[in-house]
């Protein structure tokens, strides 16, 4: 089935930005302990292995972040204050304190190349004359601020981009179908600054389709429990690329 869904004219790309909690020797973990780098606000764990077995079934090439989101924010706009954050639940990020000189040229140095080669995987299906169906893929964690979050995935898009609506409810019921509990545009809205609205404000909805997978940390902090659902999700996946996503 899978070498089928090889042939389609849609062009998949994977990303997964949050998938490190690294911080570069010499910047001494910014000044925080190393458990708050390993724990949900350094990166997004379990999501990286999804992603890999998201791309391997569908040929895609795979974008993965190399350093934490605390280092620089890669699913954040260059322009936006939460690229590089100063505090963490009130909590100063000593190695973040930066002047506006030292702020660009953390950018210059762990931002813009992954952007750039993110930009030339997408400028490839361009060639190709390929529309780009998007999947950046996320983990958020059960429960914050006493608040236990009970959906298994929640699907992030843009409401006012009509076939990415139609892409997002249509891979929500087959999921559910599937036995999965999922949300859409929660744990957040998909209209928001990311690096799928990046790319909406640049290609329309005929070349591009944006969707941010965001998968409940206690689904994928095991292997077993991580298998069952990529094997799910990328079922689900298979049939609407097969059905062309860009038709809807």
């Amino acid at each position: 089935m899978i070498s089928a869904m090889r042939q389609v004219a849609t062009k998949v790309v994977v990303t997964c930005e949050h998938a490190s909690f690294r911080v570069p020797r010499e910047l001494d973990r910014l000044g925080l302990p190393a458990a708050v780098l390993r724990s949900h606000r350094g990166w997004d764990p379990g999501a990286l292995p999804v992603a890999r077995a998201v791309a391997a079934a569908f040929s895609a090439p795979l974008f993965a972040g190399e350093w934490s989101r605390l280092l620089v924010d890669l699913n954040r706009s260059a322009d936006q204050p939460a690229v590089i954050v100063p505090t963490i639940d009130g909590r100063p990020v000593p190695g973040n304190a930066l002047t506006a000189t030292e702020r660009r040229e953390r950018l210059d140095r762990y931002w813009a190349p992954w952007r750039a080669q993110v930009e030339q995987g997408f400028a490839t299906a361009k060639r190709r004359r390929q529309p780009v169906l998007h999947l950046s893929i996320h983990s958020f964690v059960e429960r914050l601020h006493g608040v236990e979050r009970t959906n298994d995935v929640g699907l992030l898009y843009d409401h006012r981009r009509p076939r990415e609506r139609a892409l997002a409810r249509a891979l929500r019921d087959l999921l559910r179908g599937r036995g999965c509990a999922v949300r859409c545009n929660f744990p957040y809205y998909g209209h928001t600054d990311g690096h799928t609205s990046w790319w909406r404000r640049r290609l329309s909805d005929q070349r591009y389709l944006g969707i941010e997978i965001e998968l409940n940390q206690r689904t994928v902090r095991t292997a077993r429990k991580r298998r069952e659902l990529q094997t799910v999700l990328i079922d689900a996946l298979e049939l609407l690329i097969a059905g062309d996503p860009f038709a809807r």
